[in-house]
C-alpha cells in the first residue's frame, strides 16, 4: 500500500469510523443517563404520591417507571455506549501504536497494511458485538 492510498484510507475510512463511534457512544451515554435519571426521580416521587393518596398521579408515575425501565432494558443504551467507547478508544490506540512504530508495527515490513487489517478487524469485531447485543434484545 503506497502513502497516497494509506492517507486516503486514514482520512476516508479510519477517521470517519472514529467520529461515528465517538458520536454513537456519546448519544447512547446521554440516552442512558436520561432514562436512568427519569427512573430515579419518578421512583422517588412515587411513594410520596401514594402516601398522599393521589390515585392518578400514582398510576401515571408507576407507568413512567415501568416504561423507562423497559426502554433501558430493550434498547441497551449502556451496553452500546460501552461497546462504542471501547471500540473508539481501541481504534485511537491503534493509530498511536502505528505512529510510534511499537508493538506489532515495530519490525513490520508493511506497517500500513497491518494498520488497515487491524482497524478492519476491530470494526468487524464491534459489528459482531452489536449483532450479539441486538439478538439478545429480541429474545
Amino acid at each position: 500500500m503506497d502513502a497516497k492510498e494509506f492517507s486516503k484510507y486514514v482520512k476516508e475510512r479510519y477517521e470517519s469510523e472514529i467520529q461515528w463511534y465517538d458520536q454513537k457512544s456519546a448519544s447512547n451515554k446521554k440516552l442512558n443517563n436520561l432514562f436512568q435519571i427519569l427512573v430515579i426521580v419518578t421512583a422517588a416521587v412515587l411513594p410520596i404520591s401514594a402516601i398522599l393518596e393521589y390515585k392518578w398521579p400514582t398510576v401515571v408515575l408507576s407507568a413512567i417507571v415501568a416504561v423507562c425501565t423497559g426502554i433501558l432494558t430493550y434498547c441497551k443504551f449502556e451496553e452500546h455506549w460501552h461497546n462504542y467507547r471501547t471500540t473508539c478508544e481501541t481504534l485511537k490506540k491503534e493509530k498511536h501504536f502505528y505512529d510510534a512504530r511499537i508493538g506489532d508495527y515495530q519490525d513490520n515490513n508493511d506497517p500500513e497494511q497491518l494498520f488497515v487489517q487491524r482497524v478492519e478487524s476491530l470494526i468487524s469485531q464491534e459489528h459482531t458485538k452489536w449483532f450479539s447485543t441486538v439478538k439478545k434484545t429480541k429474545k
